[in-house]
């Protein structure tokens, strides 16, 4: 409709598990170029198999670039933590809300911002009169407020866990048929062909539901034990060796509410 055209000089073929080496016979017939994972997309690498150190270079540099030296040289103290607040934080965001940063990555992200905070541009060493964590608090406790990036990795990751209890969509109908199968969030676990997103999701999984409180609708969604439906902590953590006596671990509050028995404990 639009009259476009596919460009194949421009395009490339990328097949997953390609044993039989499908890429080079489709890459001739469309006569167009073999590409290689990781992919581009939005300026996040994308690949089915867990990314390296070295996919992530890109990112370390887009937030060194950022930092001239005239800029460091020529900016206070106040001024190198506003760009920093600004600027740096904002880089990685789209990466963050995706993958769990490792945590070389995270260290060499938080050099960067160290150094120009106290270095500006000059490569004369100096003293780092506090400690980096204090800076990053907020400032309600007197400090700068300068956003800690491996907790904003987290916290971006926890909200598609918080999606995923609170919104219905294809990927969550995705997600739950692939990976929750009727199961709840709190006795998912990590299987060994799980994707890389879905595994780093799983590692903040227990971060998510030390805040998570349930809404009870009819219950049946709501485990007895391990969700947070009648105080602010699951059952489980707050009268731990009842859990551990009860039979049925994993039985929910509808459960229950038709048949009190199912509460049962070895002797």
């Amino acid at each position: 409709m639009a009259r476009l055209k596919i460009n194949f000089l421009k395009s490339e073929i990328l097949t997953i598990n390609d044993e039989d080496d499908w890429a080079t016979t489709y890459a001739d017939l469309f006569n167009c170029q073999v590409g290689t994972f990781p992919i581009k997309y939005l300026g996040v690498p994308v690949s089915p198999s867990r990314l390296h150190v070295a996919d992530w270079l890109p990112l370390v540099d887009k937030s060194a670039k950022k930092l001239d030296v005239w800029q460091g040289s020529s900016l206070s103290i106040a001024g190198r933590t506003t760009l920093i607040r600004s600027s740096l934080n904002n880089a990685p965001i789209y990466h963050m809300s995706i993958y769990l940063l490792p945590k070389t990555v995270l260290n060499k992200l938080d050099k960067l911002r160290r150094v120009f905070f106290w270095q500006g541009g000059g490569t004369k060493r100096k003293y780092h009169l506090i400690k980096w964590p204090r800076i990053c608090k907020s400032k309600r406790k007197g400090c700068l407020g300068v956003k800690d990036i491996k907790k904003m990795n987290i916290s971006l990751l926890c909200k598609w866990w918080w999606k995923l209890d609170t919104e219905d969509g294809l990927w969550q109908q995705i997600i739950r048929f692939k990976y929750l199968k009727n199961n709840s969030i709190c006795s998912v676990k990590h299987k060994q062909n799980d994707s890389a997103i879905w595994a780093d999701l799983l590692k903040v999984k227990d971060v998510y539901l030390q805040g998570r409180k349930m809404v009870i609708s009819d219950g049946s969604n709501t485990l007895f034990w391990k969700d947070s439906w009648l105080y602010d902590k699951p059952l489980n953590v707050l009268f731990p060796d009842l859990f551990k006596l009860c039979e049925k671990q994993n039985i929910s509050v509808q459960q229950v509410k038709c048949d009190i028995r199912l509460v049962s404990f070895t002797r």
